[in-house]
């Protein structure tokens, strides 16, 4: 009865022993992560109308310089000194802006003209952005030409129109100056 016992025993453990191998020995594991992600569609900044100040006339002297302010309607006017405008044809820069509907940006921009040291006090205006919503242009541009945040409108189009200023003294050489008005989109 003994090595019955043993026998058996012995066959439990040896059937035992082949589960637990065949249970820990082969098999499989699966784990998941979430993906994601956001398409967009092109986002295009494209320059639609240069600037021109049109001509003006330095001032004397006899009342100091004479700043010129183009404003976003396309109209010339002057503000001290006895310098001039005179009636040629002027625009503001004009920029479309298409992109993401929704998305938030802000805009920046430097004007400048060459040769440098002629033109003085040389700003961008603040600009006008039509088909955003946002803060508004109802500031004054800062020298860097930093701006409020604005949110594009549900066709993802915007128009942006600039103006600028800039000083003439009465030593100011007379002659055709050229520049930029460099405009950065921020967005995210």
């Amino acid at each position: 009865m003994k090595l019955r016992n043993v026998l058996i025993a012995a066959g439990s453990a040896i059937a035992l022993s082949t589960l637990a191998t065949g249970a820990f020995a082969a098999g499989t594991l699966s784990a998941s992560a979430v993906s994601s992600v956001i398409v967009v569609s092109p986002t295009t900044l494209t320059k639609t109308q240069d600037m021109n100040f049109g001509t003006v006339v330095r001032p004397s002297g006899a009342n100091g310089n004479t700043t010129f302010i183009l404003d976003t309607a396309n109209n010339v006017t002057k503000s001290g000194g006895d310098g001039s405008v005179v009636a040629s044809t002027t625009t503001s820069a004009k920029f479309s802006l298409v992109t993401t509907p929704g998305i938030s940006f802000s805009a920046a921009a430097v004007l400048s003209f060459a040769p440098t040291g002629q033109l003085i006090n040389i700003v961008a205006g603040t600009p006008l952005i039509t088909g955003a919503t946002g803060a508004g242009p109802t500031f004054a541009l800062a020298a860097t030409g930093a701006g409020p945040t604005f949110a594009l409108a549900a066709n993802g189009t915007a128009l942006l129109s600039y103006g600028g200023q800039f000083d003439v003294t009465p030593t100011t050489v007379p002659q055709t100056y050229t520049g930029t008005l460099a405009v950065t989109i921020t967005y995210n």
